[in-house]
């Protein structure tokens, strides 16, 4: 009896010891899906129906709003979002660029300057997954065109805007339906629908608040088809925008043409920040003729934009900096005559309510029902890399400030 007391003893320690050297088994990572409605702004998810959004903000966390970064335009706030850099490190300072040293140009009509990684500071989410051996994949963002530190995602496609939405949603439920070693973990969806319309038609309008219902019935398509499948339960969405949009009027104008002679500069980016480049020996002269008419706009130069917009310190920006105040349009009068202007526009300081972004997330990583108060968008990247359980790369960023929506 005593032999079979040892024995069972040891057994037992051997057991126990055995246990606390063991590691556990690591959990399966959660598919992270992020979603980005162009131009939707907080207020107008409230102002309509979306049965499919109220859904999911009913199992997750939404925001008030969210701070997108300066100015608010769409290349730099994307791209800033899946880095957590701001522009000054990003250099992705406007949808339209010149870079002094690689004297090229960027816009979004150069498929060539898109696919470009020399334009794209900083680490992308997908290639910090990349590099950890989660494979992703891309329906539309900027940046994931290109080759960025050497990595593309491993898949990604071409902008098409012709696509149809639902055929972007059926490649996200295909991905997700892979058996391989290619089935991505982390996947992004772009729809353009709700700024589109703001520019055509006005901020808020009844065309926006459509187009909003629209955007969240093919939401409302991807959950039923989740749905149908084992993934509803088993996947985290991220939807967010990239800025807001702001009403234009003809009683707002600026006419730069007006202000100085167009011989003494050249305009790198138009309304609402004009970035303006003098000709050589006339920057002070520039900036002192548009100082003394500064009026419903400011004029810096680069070293003196406020610290608080994280912009004016890379190469790209050029020698003067003119920001519209809300709402004011800055053109000059032959484009005027020919063209007017759009009913609506963003890119103003990101401190205006009118240009703060939309920021919901829904999943088993997310607490129900909680509303947040409006944070920074360079916070999602730290984010996402927490639920893929990476390291993150260098950027601008905190966790902490996202900690309270998550279950962990």
């Amino acid at each position: 009896m005593k032999n079979f007391y040892y024995f069972l003893t040891l057994g037992y320690l051997i057991f126990t010891f055995s246990g606390c050297n063991t590691e556990p088994p690591e959990p399966e990572r959660t598919p992270l899906l992020l979603i980005s409605i162009d131009g939707l702004k907080p207020g107008d998810v409230a102002a309509t129906e979306t049965p499919t959004l109220d859904l999911l903000a009913s199992q997750g966390a939404m925001a008030e709003s969210m701070i997108p970064v300066f100015p608010t335009s769409t290349f730099p706030n994307h791209y800033s979002l899946v880095t957590g850099l701001y522009t000054n490190s990003t250099g992705v300072i406007s949808n339209t660029m010149y870079d002094p040293e690689m004297e090229r140009w960027f816009r979004l009509s150069d498929r060539s300057a898109v696919s470009d990684g020399r334009w794209y500071g900083g680490e992308p989410i997908w290639v910090t997954a990349e590099k950890n051996d989660i494979r992703t994949a891309t329906m539309f963002w900027p940046g994931s065109e290109a080759e960025i530190m050497g990595i593309r995602p491993t898949r990604w496609y071409q902008y098409d805007g012709d696509l149809p939405y639902e055929a972007r949603v059926d490649s996200v439920l295909s991905w997700m339906s892979l058996k391989d070693e290619t089935r991505p973990e982390f996947m992004t969806l772009y729809f353009s629908k709700v700024d589109s319309y703001g520019h055509r038609y006005g901020a808020g309008s009844d065309s926006v608040l459509s187009a909003i219902r629209y955007v969240d019935g093919i939401l409302g398509y991807m959950v039923d088809e989740l749905k149908r499948s084992e993934f509803w339960p088993e996947i985290d969405i991220i939807i967010t925008s990239d800025h807001g949009m702001m009403d234009l009027s003809e009683n707002r104008l600026i006419f730069f043409d007006d202000l100085i002679d167009q011989d003494l500069v050249n305009v790198i980016n138009w309304s609402p920040v004009v970035m303006i480049q003098p000709v050589e020996g006339k920057k002070e002269e520039v900036y002192e003729a548009l100082k003394s008419q500064e009026e419903n706009y400011t004029v810096y130069y680069k070293e003196d934009v406020p610290e608080r917009l994280h912009f004016g310190k890379h190469r790209r920006v050029p020698d003067l900096v003119m920001i519209a105040d809300l709402g004011w349009t800055v053109t000059n009068r032959s484009f005027y005559e020919r063209r007017g202007i759009i009913a609506g526009t963003h890119g103003f300081d990101n401190e205006h309510p009118e240009m703060h972004a939309f920021f919901m997330a829904s999943g088993p990583s997310f607490k129900n029902e909680t509303i947040i108060e409006p944070f920074q968008s360079i916070h999602i990247y730290e984010l996402m890399a927490h639920l893929l359980r990476v390291e993150p790369a260098p950027n601008d960023g905190n966790i902490e400030v996202l900690r309270k929506i998550l279950n962990d």
